[in-house]
């Protein structure tokens, strides 16, 4: 038996349509579809101090970054995710197209330059590995096949009626083989080690390293990239920026500091949430402690907080999750992408380095399982893989010059300090970070000499910094990972829109996978699953029609319908 919750009859300002808990960018995306196109009342609890989960910003001294938006792929305005964004931030966010030159792969001996351009790319990588023409242009094909294979998989755990039917015969036609990993592709197909390496470049995107992801997986971030990358104008902030003022437009309400400790249950059906206010928290007086604790109703909960926080600690004990066993076991086994970050802002314009806004993949190897294996050498002050990201070069209104190197961690080698707090973690935290930040800067500096002479701060994030702020296991910063075994039925249950619980619905990566684009379709398809949603085809016609109608406002601008009408 699931315990009886004693509630109130609420106040109004404890009653929403809907309560949302994180306000990460599939929270985001269902808050603003239901409040937009249904009218409904919603309230978004954040534990941060700020809104937008891994789309906000910070700044130190001046320079501004982002914590979690680097690139986005598909955001020409003719794109369908691009058409998405526009819905939902009712066009509040304008984008600025990268160099054409996007990417380097850096690697010992042998750097690429990837190009904005499908067919350039795929003719410089024939241009430099002739022996593997034939498997090179067969994989561009495959890169296709398997997108195509990973999303239907996706989009039909979530979907209903004709649609859901529609998906099963498309999976059926665009069929992938989804246990395939992506080394054993790049095995099966190629016998050159270094262009394996080379195809594999991005797999720090999506956190799992060639012989543990699908190659399906691999392929939709490799063709989300194809056609070049774009960036925020003004940051990743605009995005929550955008959005919050449409929920409230309704009567909703964006919480920040607010940790939703507990989901509440009365009759087997979710009611509402249980909410510490985390600036009334630790006040002594009475008053203060009876503000720090509130409850708050609604008839739809949906949870933004990850499969595993939700099924295995907002929810009772009690309640009746059949996969929660098997959900615990995949965690075990599969640890999520956990990585160091380091903040830097310049003193002088990298540009007078050579840089123009594109991404370096820095690799000292191309082995990317010993990369992916031994991540101590990063402690030792020897990063092997740094991903290196210029947010002032990409944002044409940034004041100050900045960028980010990111590496891959173990959660483990921080674990010791997890229970101190944040900003006031003892010396030997502190020169743990002093001796990884000097060697992502060395490592930089060996490849671009210069670039730690202009650097003027420099602030380091660990795992403990994404866990605090997020509750993540691990501080991880793709929810689980994305792994052959995730795709199988034996876990579809935990990685559907719809729970057990009635009521209680999950919407974010675990749904679909890590990043931008992502995490807008699993608002979109949770949104399809609500009772009082909008199906699949709904909401991408409500996309198309803004995207047509802002056009013949804005006559002088081009609109191709028909590219439009097919990206649906």
């Amino acid at each position: 038996m699931v315990a009886k919750t004693s509630r109130p009859l609420s106040t109004a300002s404890h009653a929403y349509d809907i309560i949302l808990i994180g306000s990460g960018l599939g929270a985001l995306t269902v808050a603003s579809l239901m409040a937009q196109l249904r009218g409904k009342r919603v309230l978004v609890l954040e534990r941060h101090f700020k809104p937008g989960g891994f789309t906000h910003s910070f700044q130190r001294k001046g320079f501004h970054w982002d914590v979690g938006v680097h690139y986005v792929g598909q955001m020409d305005e003719t794109a369908m995710p691009r058409q998405l964004f526009d819905l939902i931030t009712q066009r509040g966010v304008q984008w600025e197209k990268m160099p054409g030159v996007f990417e380097k792969f850096v690697y010992p001996g042998l750097n690429l330059d990837v190009p904005s351009d499908p067919e350039t790319y795929q003719a410089m990588l024939v241009e430099q590995f002739p022996h593997e023409a034939v498997a090179i242009a067969q994989y561009f094909r495959d890169l296709s096949r398997a997108m195509v294979a990973f999303t239907i998989h996706c989009l039909q755990k979530n979907a209903n009626g004709a649609v859901r039917l529609i998906l099963r015969l498309a999976q059926l036609w665009k069929g992938f083989d989804l246990s395939l990993t992506t080394q054993e592709y790049l095995d099966r197909c190629f016998t050159d080690d270094k262009l394996k390496a080379l195809l594999a470049s991005q797999w720090l995107t999506y956190g799992v390293p060639p012989s543990q992801s699908p190659f399906a997986l691999h392929a939709t971030i490799a063709s989300h990239y194809l056609d070049g990358a774009y960036y925020p104008v003004g940051g990743a902030e605009t995005i929550a920026q955008s959005i919050v003022p449409l929920i409230e437009a309704q009567g909703g309400k964006v919480l920040v500091n607010h940790e939703v400790t507990e989901i509440l249950m009365e009759e087997g059906r979710a009611i509402g949430v249980r909410v510490r206010n985390l600036r009334a928290h630790g006040k002594v007086n009475s008053a203060a402690h009876s503000e720090a604790q509130a409850s708050y109703f609604a008839p739809i909960i949906i949870s933004n907080a990850g499969a595993a926080n939700t099924y295995l600690k907002l929810l009772p004990s009690d309640a009746p999750i059949p996969f929660r066993e098997s959900l615990q076991h995949y965690m075990e086994h599969h640890h999520p992408a956990t990585t160091v970050c380091l903040y830097v802002g310049f003193s002088e314009d990298p540009r007078q380095l050579g840089f123009r806004g594109e991404n370096h993949w820095i690799y000292e190897q191309f082995d990317h399982e010993a990369i992916a294996h031994h991540t101590d050498q990063l402690l030792q002050g020897q990063p092997q893989q740094i991903y290196l990201s210029f947010p002032s070069l990409k944002n044409p209104t940034a004041q100050k010059h900045t960028a980010e190197l990111l590496s891959r961690v173990d959660y483990n080698a921080f674990a010791a300090w997890k229970n101190q707090p944040w900003l006031h973690r003892d010396a030997d935290y502190q020169a743990l970070k002093e001796q990884i930040t000097a060697g992502l800067l060395e490592t930089v500096d060996r490849h671009y000499p210069g670039f730690a002479d202009l650097v003027d701060y420099a602030e380091l994030s660990t795992p403990l910094t994404n866990e605090h702020f997020t509750a993540h296991p691990q501080g991880a910063i793709y929810g689980l990972p994305v792994s052959p075994e995730r795709l199988s039925p034996d876990n579809a249950a935990w990685t559907q829109a719809k729970t057990p619980i009635p009521g209680l619905y999950l919407t974010g990566v675990d749904l679909y996978m890590g990043g931008i684009v992502p995490a807008l379709f699993s608002g979109v398809m949770t949104v399809s699953q609500l009772p009082d949603g909008l199906p699949l085809p709904a909401i991408f016609s409500q996309a198309v029609q803004q995207h047509v109608k802002a056009k013949k406002t804005h006559p002088h601008e081009p609109c191709d319908v028909t590219k439009v009408a097919k990206a649906v």
